[in-house]
């Protein structure tokens, strides 16, 4: 934890659950891992959030917008396996990614996925990500702001309700919807001490 020097993201290192005691994986389900990588816009400074557009013919959630991550292979790790992962699908390279921590669980009934999201910071300003062009069609970047703006996310009721987030051409929705909506309070939490600090102090 040495490379943390935000007070942001050293607070996420406590308020989640460590990256090697996060729990088990769902029996009889497939696990996977992903990563809500966090870093700064070179320019502007914002906090920042890259996604995947996954091909439209695969197996699994086709042309879904998810967080960068994957199924975890005999004999790795959890989070070796979602830094794996994070550098097949957009070109982060092994041990430039600094763990934080990890969310609950999620099940995804319908692939039948066990899925741990992990939280991580990526140090070193970023000019352009690398996608995969086997298994994604692109890479977005979503502001953490706008990812944890309640207001931002609508509802659909066609062809069943559902809670979503509308970025250029794409969607972010299902479960990555869900995925981000369970980290969603820990990172609220870890920024409020920013915004109060913020705050003018009282008069006396």
């Amino acid at each position: 934890m040495s490379q943390i020097g935000d007070p942001f993201l050293g607070r996420l290192a406590h308020l989640f659950k460590p990256v090697d005691g996060w729990g088990e994986f769902r029996k009889g389900a497939r696990p996977a891992a992903v990563v809500f990588v966090l870093y700064r816009h070179k320019a502007e400074g914002h906090w920042m959030v890259p996604f995947v557009r996954r091909r439209g013919d695969l197996r699994d959630h086709p042309g879904q917008v998810a967080l960068p991550g994957g199924g975890v292979h005999p004999g790795e790790s959890a989070w070796q396996a979602a830094e794996r992962e994070v550098f097949e699908e957009i070109g982060v390279p092994l041990g430039r990614l600094v763990p934080l921590g990890a969310g609950d669980m999620i099940y995804a009934a319908v692939t039948n996925f066990s899925v741990v999201p992990f939280v991580a910071y990526l140090p070193d300003p970023v000019e352009s990500f690398v996608h995969d062009p086997s298994e994604l069609e692109g890479i977005l970047a979503i502001t953490l702001d706008r990812l944890l703006d309640d207001s931002a996310w609508l509802v659909s009721d066609d062809p069943w309700r559902f809670r979503y987030l509308a970025h250029e051409e794409s969607r972010v929705w299902g479960l990555t919807e869900r995925i981000v909506y369970g980290l969603a309070p820990k990172l609220r939490q870890g920024l409020a001490s920013d915004q109060t600090s913020d705050q003018p102090a009282a008069a006396e």
